[in-house]
Parts: structure tokens; sequence; C-alpha cells
């Protein structure tokens, strides 16, 4: 006899019925279902995203909906097997179907190198790969038959039928063959997964060039909070913290989040905004979003029809979107990406300029620019070769940027210590910079002489 389905029965009921006073008694008559049981049901109800109200003692349930509101589904095992294949390829690239067993087999063992060895003959045959995994995990102190290959280690089937289904909607894309590799397609949703150990590494980078990264607020307020999720100070108590804690503001959020519900990934869409008076209504494609710890905001960087230029986009200064229906065909564009990788700030310039700075072994000004160079991927340092006895400068660093001007901001905290030979433009920014300062000091200078 098929167990009966209280939640499901109780939801049907209260939404044949939504937005009405509904009696508790009623309830348990048209359910069959006892008084506990129904507070259960309806616990794990609003759980699912659903308003229920009920005033205390008032014996009265009321399923509270509107036109817009929105229900996720209830997560079950297919869709969390089909989240750990998306998070296995967005974390690995390319896999073949002997690549996604083994690495199922690593993550379920929380093993670094899994020993495993499938018969490399016929590998993509179902059949030959479920013996393989039974006589490689077989335990010498039980029978082979007591080994449940589905249940203790995989199964190869239900993996196969995942995978169909992540094809059909779009998700995974393979060419056919039975050698080809699965990969995420641009429909898909990119997991970035952030481990223990680089963690760690955080925290050691940090203390090792805590001089270079003292001015940067956004990355001592990181350091703090991964020091409680990996318990860095060694505390009696590990604390353990799963979701994203920043300093974001809800407006930030509030916008980030209606954002991305319009279809900016298969889409162009028309934002709306306006400031100072004048108003602006433009077509755009999205090449990716992106968030700026310099600015503390998210950005579009995205293609511009109206204006036929790319840009960078503030979120938060976006008033209202308008989907349309031209399709987006620039979305996570490797073009996009090696723009990203140029800018040096959140701001979108069209040249590109080639810097060449001169620096001066001085405080922290060697461990800053090394820094950044390790994470800027066309930057180098390097020591000058055999410099004269009377150069104060030792290294050059070396960079091709997107935003002379926010590389200048950033050369000025530095004063005299760096030395701007490439391009003239730079050049020209950075005297302009050590003029001014020459000419407030004179000022100060003949301001206190004659007091």
């Amino acid at each position: 006899m098929a167990k009966t389905d209280y939640k499901k029965m109780v939801l049907e009921y209260l939404q044949n019925h939504s937005n009405e006073d509904i009696s508790r008694i009623q309830l348990i008559s048209e359910c069959g279902i006892s008084k506990s049981r129904l507070s259960e049901v309806l616990k794990s109800i609003k759980n699912d995203g659903y308003t229920i109200i009920s005033p205390a003692r008032s014996g009265l349930i009321k399923l509270e909906t509107k036109d817009n509101q929105i229900i996720l589904p209830t997560i079950n095992d297919r869709d969390i097997r089909m989240w750990f294949i998306i998070f296995l390829l967005a974390r690995f690239g390319k896999l073949s179907f002997r690549d996604l067993v083994l690495k199922s087999l690593k993550v379920k063992d929380y093993e670094s190198d899994y020993s495993l060895k499938l018969n490399t003959k016929k590998v993509f045959d179902d059949n030959h790969l479920i013996k393989s995994l039974r006589s490689e995990m077989t335990d010498p102190y039980l029978d082979a038959p007591d080994i449940d290959v589905a249940s203790n280690c995989i199964s190869v089937t239900t993996l196969r039928k995942d995978l169909s289904v992540l094809r059909k909607l779009g998700l995974v894309s393979t060419k056919g063959s039975p050698k080809a590799k699965y990969e995420l397609t641009r429909k898909a949703t990119f997991i970035i997964s952030v481990s223990t150990d680089s963690l760690f590494e955080f925290c050691q980078k940090y203390e090792e060039h805590i001089t270079t990264t003292s001015e940067l607020l956004p990355v001592k307020h990181a350091y703090k909070k991964i020091q409680n999720i990996i318990s860095w100070d060694s505390d009696d108590h590990e604390q353990r913290r799963f979701g994203k804690l920043n300093q974001i503001n809800q407006k930030q959020i509030d916008k980030f989040n209606d954002f991305i519900s319009h279809p900016y990934k298969e889409n162009r869409i028309t934002i709306h905004s306006s400031y100072n008076g004048r108003e602006r209504h433009d077509t755009i494609s999205v090449g990716l979003l992106f968030y700026s710890v310099e600015t503390g905001a998210f950005y579009a960087l995205c293609k511009n029809h109206t204006q036929n230029r790319i840009e960078a986009d503030r979120l938060d200064f976006v008033g209202h979107i308008t989907d349309t229906d031209e399709v987006n065909s620039i979305f996570h564009s490797p073009d996009y990406y090696k723009i990203y990788d140029e800018m040096f700030a959140a701001g979108f310039e069209p040249n590109i300029h080639h810097v060449k700075i001169l620096l001066q072994e001085f405080g922290n000004v060697i461990p800053r620019f090394k820094s950044l160079a390790s994470i800027r991927k066309n930057a180098s340092i390097r020591p000058i070769n055999s410099p004269s006895d009377d150069c104060a400068y030792k290294f050059v660093y070396e960079d091709n940027i997107r935003g002379l001007d926010d590389f200048a901001r950033f050369l000025r905290s530095f004063g005299y210590s760096v030395l701007a030979v490439e391009p003239q433009e730079l050049k020209e920014k950075m005297m302009n910079t050590y003029n001014r300062t020459l000419e407030k000091y004179n000022h100060l200078e003949e301001k206190f002489l004659h007091e």
C-alpha cells in the first residue's frame, strides 16, 4: 500500500482555498491527518517558501499568495546529483565519463589522490565500469556479492541518465562520440569553489605581506572573516559558516538580484536610468558581471549597441530593465575575459597601454608591486641589471593595462618612490602631480615665512 503524501494533500487543499481563512479542524477532517502531523506538514510547506498565516490560538490557517510570487520547487536527489555534476565540470573543465566517475568517488571518500584503477579497455561500457568498481573495491573480509556498487560506490547508469537530462536542458554539451568529453554550456551556472587550503594560504600570504595590504580595507575585512571560518587562531571550537559574508549594502544586493532576474545571458536587455536630468535608454549585451573591491559595487562589462561601444555599467546606477528578443552572442566570450584581465580597475578604457615603472627599494614598495604582478596576467617585475651607484631605482615593473587614470592614481600613493617611464601620457600625468605638489609646498612655505 502506497504511503499517503499528506504534505501534497494539505498543500493542494490550501492552494485551492488560497487567501482564505481555513479552520484547522476542517483541514484535519478533509485531509484525514492528525493534529501533530499537520503541524509538521505546515512547517515543511513554510520551509519550501510558501507564506502561511496562522494567528496564535485562532485555529485558522491561510495560505497567502500573490500574482508575482515565486516558489522554488522541492529539491530531490536527482537535483543534488545534477548540481554535483555541474560542480565537477565547473571545477575541472572538460571531463570524460570515466573521469566523472573517478572524480565522484574521490569527493565521496574525501581522498586527495584516489587509487582506484579502472580497466582501460571498454572504459565507456557500463558493465565493464561496474565490474572494475566491484573488483577494485572488494573487501577481503567480505564476499563480492555483499558489495552494492550503486549504494556503496556510484551508480554508473544513474550518472549517465543524469548527464542525459542535463544535455536535454542545454546545461551540458558533448559531441556525441563515446570518447567525447562533457563540458558546461554558457547557459549553465558556473560554480566557483573555495577550499580550506586556499583560505589558509590566503591568511599566510596576508601575514607575509601585512604591510603591503594594510591599506586595503576589503582585504583586511576578508582576512578577519576567514580567521573565523577556518579557526586560524586554533580556537577550541572550530567555526564553519556557509554562504557569502561581505560588506555589500542591501541596495547593492537588491540591484544585483533584480539584474540577474532578467535573461541577460541569452538576450540583449535595455537599461533605463536618469542622472542630472539626462535620461538613458540603451540596449546592451552583457559579456560578464564582476565585483569591484575598490568601489564595493557590481558591474556589467558589456557592449552598448545604442552607443556602439564597450563599457562597464555599475548595476546600482541602473533604474529599471526591459527584456528584448534579440540574442546576446557575447556572454562569457573569451574576448571579454581578456578585456577584464587588462582592466586595472572598474572603469573601462578602449585603449591598452604598455606601462613601464621604475621602483625604489624603499618601505613596502617592492612587496606591493610583487603582489600586484602576481594577480595581473600580463605583469612582470624584475631587478635592474647593474644599476649605477647614483641610481635610486632598483626594479622595473611592466604591464599592459586599460585605465591609465586609475593606474596613475595608484602610483601617486608611492610618491617619489616610483618613476613612470612609459607611456608618455602617464609620464605627463605624474609630472603634473609632482609639479602641483611642489607648487603647494612653495605656497605654504611663503605663507609660513611671511607670518
